[in-house]
């Protein structure tokens, strides 16, 4: 019979993997998750529209996600990763995009010197 066997959602070693899981990449998800509430704030603060304040969110969370990495590559502690998704949130990407877009030119046209 079917009721007799133990599924997958009885081992207790799933929940514990799980935990685990959720705990190593906690840095991250609060930082979009702070990133994203900013941004939402923001944007409706402004009087934006709320579906493009929610794009907007959507859109600094990604982000976040993309930049925490860059704080382990230079030795930057990951508690860190909460302030830059409020800033990424604060600022905004048309913002971010404007400035990456400035820094990538100079450095292009700096390696073609």
């Amino acid at each position: 019979m079917r009721g007799d066997m133990p599924g997958p959602d009885k081992d207790p070693n799933n929940w514990q993997a799980l935990i685990g899981l959720l705990a190593s990449v906690w840095p991250q998800i609060y930082a979009a998750g702070m990133a994203c509430i900013v941004a939402l704030v923001r944007g409706l603060q402004g009087g934006g529209k709320p579906i493009k304040s929610i794009l907007e969110a959507v859109l600094c969370g990604c982000l976040t996600l993309a930049l925490v990495p860059v704080l382990e590559y230079f030795g930057l502690n990951q508690k860190l990763a909460v302030t830059v998704g409020a800033a990424v949130g604060f600022l905004g990407t048309e913002w971010i995009r404007g400035h990456a877009a400035t820094i990538l030119e100079t450095l292009l046209l700096r390696g073609r010197k």
